[in-house]
C-alpha cells in the first residue's frame, strides 16, 4: 500500500493572502471628519446662495448644481473614511496619496485662479463679474478638485513622514482656497453684485 501525500489545504474564495504591515499607521479621523464637516457647510453656502439666483439664469444653475455634486462627493467619501476611521485599524503609511493630493488641488486652484478675475475685479475694484466665468474653472476642473481634498485627507496618516503630512495639508488648503473663492462668487452673484 502507498499512501498518498497530504494535500495542500484548498484556497477559500475571495480570500488572498494580506502582506503584513511592517510600519502600520492610521487615518486621522479629525481630518477626514473635518474636510466632510466643511464640504457639507460648503455645499449648504452653494445651495442657499443658488436659491437667490435670477429665475433666467440656466447656466448659472447648472453651474451651481455641479459645484454642488463635487461638494457632496467629498463630503460623501470623507465621512465614510471618518467613520471607518473611529476604530482604527493598522493602514500602511501614505506615500502617493498626499502627493496626488496635492498635485489635483494645485491643478485646480490654478484653474479657479486663471478664470476667476471678475470676482476680484468685483471685490477690488468695483467692476462687475460674471458667475459662470469667475467659477469656470472649478466647474470645469471639478473632478481634480474633489479628488485634491479626498486624497489629501486620506493620505494623512498618524504617525508619517513629516513631508507626507504637509503634503497632505497643503492639498486640503488649495481645496479650501477654491471653495472659498467658489462660495464667495455665488454669493456675490446672488446678491446681484455680479452678472
Amino acid at each position: 500500500m502507498t499512501a498518498t501525500p497530504p494535500q495542500p489545504p484548498a484556497p477559500q474564495v475571495g480570500s488572498h493572502p494580506r502582506k503584513p504591515i511592517t510600519d502600520p499607521s492610521s487615518r486621522s479621523v479629525w481630518v477626514l471628519a473635518g474636510v466632510a464637516a466643511a464640504a457639507i457647510v460648503g455645499w449648504i453656502i452653494n445651495m442657499v446662495a443658488g436659491f437667490g439666483f435670477p429665475q433666467n439664469a440656466p447656466v448659472e444653475w447648472v453651474y451651481n448644481a455641479g459645484i454642488s455634486l463635487d461638494l457632496i462627493a467629498v463630503a460623501i467619501a470623507t465621512g465614510i473614511g471618518a467613520l471607518l476611521s473611529i476604530r482604527p485599524r493598522p493602514v500602511s503609511k501614505a506615500r502617493v496619496f498626499p502627493w496626488l493630493g496635492l498635485g489635483f488641488g494645485l491643478v485646480a486652484l490654478v484653474g479657479w485662479a486663471i478664470a476667476s478675475g471678475g470676482m476680484w475685479d468685483t471685490l477690488l475694484f468695483g467692476g462687475r463679474g460674471r458667475y459662470m466665468v469667475d467659477v469656470g474653472g472649478a466647474f470645469y476642473l471639478g473632478a481634480p478638485w474633489a479628488l485634491g481634498a479626498i486624497f489629501s485627507a486620506y493620505g494623512y496618516r498618524k504617525p508619517a513622514h513629516p513631508w507626507h503630512n504637509a503634503a497632505a495639508i497643503a492639498g486640503i488648503v488649495l481645496w479650501a482656497l477654491v471653495l472659498v473663492g467658489v462660495l464667495l462668487s455665488a454669493v456675490l452673484y446672488a446678491a446681484d453684485l455680479t452678472d
